[in-house]
């Protein structure tokens, strides 16, 4: 077990912390990279995933507004044509699972294609996206794209703060093993705890503060 003591402003998103932490896992060799990025390329999702930008699993049409001025090669109603083809109930929003289903792909397949292109993206670069910040970590990289992606999931699919805690750590558990701890904050905090050695991530995404932790199942 490995004991830890924070405080952190959102403000800023920094943090000190006191104890030993895991060292960082050494940086992916060029042949594991290209072996990550060697997976089957999938051309109409790398498009919709390419919109959705803030992977939201939702395209609007300003996102695809804002798509089709990085590029000269869209006809002008190129949004138009996008939203009268893939929006099935016509509510001005296009999801993951509407898309798929006009093209005949598996949304669970789809997503899963989208957090192995995003591992070996930011395998690849070393770092997470840039909207996520590290705020304190004991564990490798692949594994803080794993919790960060599992809590978007959870805020899109979670009623209120509480349920979207409540599904991120059920789905740890279920993943990674028991005994994982989440604490959802969007002010100052304190923070004292211990946790299995590597096994400790606290970010920022948004206005939310995530802290995860693990510590031996009962």
């Amino acid at each position: 077990m490995r004991s830890m003591s924070l405080s952190v402003s959102p403000a800023h998103s920094t943090a000190s912390a006191s104890g030993s932490t895991s060292p960082a896992p050494p940086p992916l060799s060029p042949g594991r990279v290209a072996a990550e990025e060697a997976a089957a390329q999938n051309p109409f999702l790398d498009a919709f995933f390419a919109v959705d930008k803030d992977r939201s699993e939702s395209i609007t049409p300003d996102e695809l507004a804002a798509y089709m001025t990085s590029s000269s090669q869209f006809e002008a109603n190129f949004g138009e044509k996008w939203m009268k083809l893939f929006d099935e109930n016509d509510d001005g929003a296009i999801t993951l699972d509407e898309y798929c289903n006009v093209l005949g792909l598996n949304p669970k397949q789809a997503r899963i294609y989208r957090l192995n292109q995003l591992k070996a993206e930011c395998l690849r670069s070393n770092r997470l996206p840039e909207d996520v910040t590290v705020i304190a970590s004991s564990m490798g990289l692949e594994m803080q794209v794993d919790l960060t992606e599992i809590f978007r999931d959870a805020q899109r699919r979670g009623k209120d703060e509480k349920d979207v805690a409540g599904r991120l750590k059920q789905k740890l558990d279920g993943q990674f093993g028991k005994l994982w701890h989440v604490v959802m904050v969007t002010g100052q905090y304190w923070a004292s705890y211990s946790h299995e050695p590597g096994l400790s991530f606290f970010f920022k995404i948004g206005r939310h503060i995530v802290m995860c932790w693990k510590t031996p199942g009962v």
